[in-house]
């Protein structure tokens, strides 16, 4: 390029950026619908893929939906479900049963068995025998599992002839709940009493604040031991089982003075009433003597006037002549 080219490219410097600058812009908006293709392409195949995706959620949602409208317009109602959420009762169940039968000592290993295969425990025994020898009776105190209890029951009944038997159930539901309540509010104020004797810098704050505590834990310990129990209870069952032997009832025989002196007795009170009754008898018939002395007159009045009616007149021979 010579140098007279020089002042031409400064006079036509303005022309040449503007022209370069329009190729650029044209360049530039020819690329614009390609992105916007691919975009528009790459946001469809997302959608489609999304539209997969959420198909099986939607057909889950729309079955049942569906399912119910077909039960309306058939007429079927689905039964509601019973369960509402509430929480199980808890039950401290106890039982007893009073059995009958001959041999007492293999019942009672029969019954340590069933006690056993129930993984429950045997708490008291106690064997009653009469000086003759005549009778027997063994009391036990049985503890079982309460998902057992009915189990349990039914192998001991076929021992012996059940005489008498009982259930009991009581429910503790609302004193758990209770107690669970206030062991709860008693930690936290456990736990508010050490924060407050970590930030006390006075013995006497910290020795009143030591005894609150002490209060406080000794109330958690007790009420700790009695929601223990009662879900011990509620756990295991007792049975309180009495074992007895036939008894033949014979009477006694008293001794021969015994007897006579009741004999005596009984013959004595005999002659009293006997007594009392006549003389009774001679009083009512005092009393009322009058009236049978006018009966006995109008009697024997009658009976003249009766017969002297009927006996004909007898004629004599100096009546005759």
């Amino acid at each position: 390029m010579t140098r007279s080219a020089f002042p031409l490219l400064r006079t036509h410097r303005a022309a040449l950026l503007a022209i370069a600058l329009g190729a650029t812009l044209v360049g530039g908006c020819a690329e614009v619908p390609e992105i916007v293709l691919r975009q528009e392409a790459m946001s469809t195949e997302a959608d489609m893929a999304m539209g997969e995706a959420a198909s099986p959620v939607e057909n889950q949602v729309i079955a049942p939906a569906a399912k119910e409208a077909d039960m309306a317009r058939n007429g079927i109602i689905e039964p509601v479900p019973s369960d509402i959420g509430q929480p199980t009762p808890q039950l401290v169940k106890q039982a007893s049963l009073v059995l009958v039968l001959t041999d007492l000592d293999a019942a009672v290993d029969q019954v340590q068995s069933i006690v056993q295969q129930a993984q429950g425990d045997v708490l008291s025994l106690q064997d009653h025998r009469s000086p003759e020898g005549t009778a027997q009776q063994v009391t036990l105190t049985l503890r079982v599992p309460q998902a057992q209890l009915d189990t349990v029951l039914e192998a001991l009944r076929p021992l012996g002839t059940v005489q008498q038997q009982s259930l009991t159930a009581e429910d503790v539901s609302s004193q758990l709940v209770d107690l669970e309540a206030r062991l709860k509010n008693l930690r936290q104020s456990e736990a508010a009493l050490l924060q407050i004797m970590e930030r006390s810098g006075e013995i006497s704050h910290v020795l009143e604040v030591a005894r609150e505590l002490s209060t406080v834990r000794e109330s958690i310990e007790r009420m700790a031991a009695q929601q223990q129990t009662l879900k011990r209870q509620v756990a295991y069952s007792q049975i309180y089982l009495t074992l007895q032997s036939p008894v033949t009832r014979v009477t006694p025989l008293r001794p021969v003075g015994e007897t006579l002196g009741n004999t005596w007795e009984a013959a004595t009170q005999s002659a009293k009433a006997f007594t009392v009754s006549g003389l009774k008898l001679g009083l009512w018939l005092l009393a009322f003597s009058p009236y049978w002395a006018l009966l006995a007159v109008a009697g024997y009045g009658g009976y003249r006037l009766w017969h002297s009616r009927t006996t004909p007149p007898i004629a004599t021979e100096a009546d005759n002549s």
